[in-house]
């Protein structure tokens, strides 16, 4: 079973990510075999985009995909004056430029030491091809590898440690721009289609907004979804969109249904024919579309030449209302989730920051418990022997006068239940297995297993779990938080643990 030292890895990369990169590889299992069993369990949302195409394609729209990218002249196009506040909410893409990559001798040099074998003028040849955007970027080090007969090591140092110009890349803005809302991208569809297909022209698409939140919180997400339709047709009128809106949102599930004319009309929609759209839920009434008649201006500026309905809905949005939740990231990313833990789950998931890696480890962190157990009571200026070989001796201390060697918290035993983590004199609730000195005995006997110099682990008083050289996985502190429970482990310990280097004899010529 494989677990990494997360933070070992990440010092390594630091120092040397080549190396870090290809030592790390061996940390994989090898032949294993895991098996999944059962159903898997589909995203809430993706169950309601499959539920919101199967209504709309049961009402006759036709599906189509929408573009994503547009240049931000289009929101001109649909906005007018209006478009520069608009385009604050948008992302825009920028690049990163492909650099002259030259061969001064000081980096010929460079080269040599890296990869002795290397030909500079088919390097040189690779760089220019890729510069000139015939080779892609995810296939410049595959060829370096087989263009320079050389390892995935050396062709990963060359780019590390001799072409600084790479690193130093900044992004270019440009004038493309992520989609904000669906209607942005619609103009195009509906000016290719309007001669090509008999009315009316009934279409939808479900696909990702993107929106420049300030912040991402309870009601906004940057990244969401939308159920989009649009009826082209030259009766087409608001009266017959508001009809085919109810039949939509009866599907749903929502037989009552109000309309609200916008106060302040989107420039793309014509004066007076944007309407919000309500819907009763549990009682109240909830905003939960918006749908309107395009502008004829917007219209005329992508050449097209018959009016258009569009309504749209928020994925997200109708999941919040349809499904009771109350923060749209709890529906959208698995890390905000809150998943049901039982007080065994949390126990399970208790572990410790540093943990001894070796027999002799593990046989110091029981010597420090052991011996501060038999001697917690002693009053300072106090020290006792529990750890000695040919190498080192551990010992635990107290220098202030008039106090005990542990603290009265030092034996505290962890325990879970009712979602809590807590602490008692005596196992109780679901016992971890763990007091305060186990597991700082842990902790200082993974500082000094391996190390015969002097070294000193000293905990005080006790506020996060973290000082007990214990952690929990962020789900189940989310879980905890979110359930309004606690992580009670305050306390007093004063514990002092010092390592003292041994000093062999030396050896006389008798001997």
């Amino acid at each position: 079973m494989a677990t990494f030292d997360v933070d070992e890895i990440k010092s390594q990369a630091k120092r040397n990510f080549t190396e870090a990169w290809m030592s790390t590889a061996k940390l994989l299992p090898t032949g294993t075999k895991v098996s999944l069993e059962g159903e898997g369990k589909p995203h809430i949302l993706h169950e309601l985009i499959q539920r919101s195409r199967e209504i709309l394609l049961n009402l006759g729209f036709d599906e189509v995909e929408n573009l994503t990218i547009l240049p931000d002249s289009d929101v001109s196009k649909q906005y007018g004056p209006e478009a520069r506040v608009i385009l604050d909410r948008v992302f825009y893409l920028a690049e990163l430029p492909r650099p002259e990559i030259g061969l001064s001798a000081q980096k010929i040099t460079q080269v040599k030491k890296i990869a002795a074998k290397a030909d500079i003028g088919e390097l040189t040849s690779i760089f220019r091809r890729y510069k000139r955007g015939e080779i892609e970027a995810d296939d410049l080090v595959e060829k370096l590898v087989t263009g320079l007969d050389i390892t995935d090591y050396q062709a990963t140092e060359l780019l590390d440690r001799v072409f600084p110009e790479l690193k130093k890349l900044r992004p270019v803005p440009s004038n493309k721009t992520l989609r904000s809302h669906m209607t942005a991208t619609w103009f195009h569809t509906l000016a290719a289609l309007q001669y090509k297909v008999s009315f009316p022209l009934a279409l939808f698409s479900v696909g990702t907004r993107y929106r420049n939140e300030q912040r991402e919180d309870a009601q906004h997400l940057r990244v969401h979804h939308s159920a989009s339709i649009v009826v082209m047709d030259p009766e087409m009128s608001l009266d017959v969109g508001k009809e085919i809106t109810r039949d939509i949102l009866q599907q749903y599930g929502f037989s009552d249904v109000r309309f609200k004319t916008k106060t302040a009309t989107s420039k793309y929609y014509a004066p007076g024919q944007e309407q919000e759209v309500f819907a009763k839920c549990k009682g109240n009434w909830l905003e939960i579309a918006d749908i309107g008649m395009y502008s004829p201006v917007s219209l005329a500026n992508f050449d097209i030449r018959y009016p258009v309905f569009n309504a749209g809905l928020g994925v997200e949005r109708l999941a919040m209302i349809l499904y009771g939740v109350d923060d749209v990231r709890k529906l959208a990313y698995p890390q905000f989730s809150i998943v049901e833990c039982s007080d065994e789950d949390i126990t399970k998931s208790l572990t410790y920051i540093a943990n001894p890696r070796t027999a002799t480890g593990r046989k110091i962190a029981r010597a420090i418990e052991e011996t501060a157990r038999k001697y917690k009571d002693e009053i300072a200026p106090c020290e006792f022997l529990a750890w000695e070989d040919d190498s080192k001796q551990v010992k635990v201390v107290e220098t202030e006068a008039g106090k005990r060697l542990i603290g009265p918290a030092g034996f505290n035993e962890i325990c879970v239940a009712a979602g809590s983590i807590y602490s008692d004199v005596v196992p109780s609730g679901v016992y971890t297995g763990i007091n305060y000195m186990r597991a700082i005995a842990m902790g200082a006997a993974a500082l000094m297993e391996s190390k015969d110099e002097n070294l000193i682990y000293q905990v005080k008083t006790i506020k996060h779990l973290s000082d007990l050289n214990l952690r929990i996985p962020e789900t189940i502190r989310q879980y905890i938080e979110g359930q309004q429970k606690k992580i009670g482990v305050s306390g007093a310990v004063f514990v002092t643990i010092k390592s003292q280097s041994v000093k062999k004899p030396c050896k006389t010529d008798s001997e």
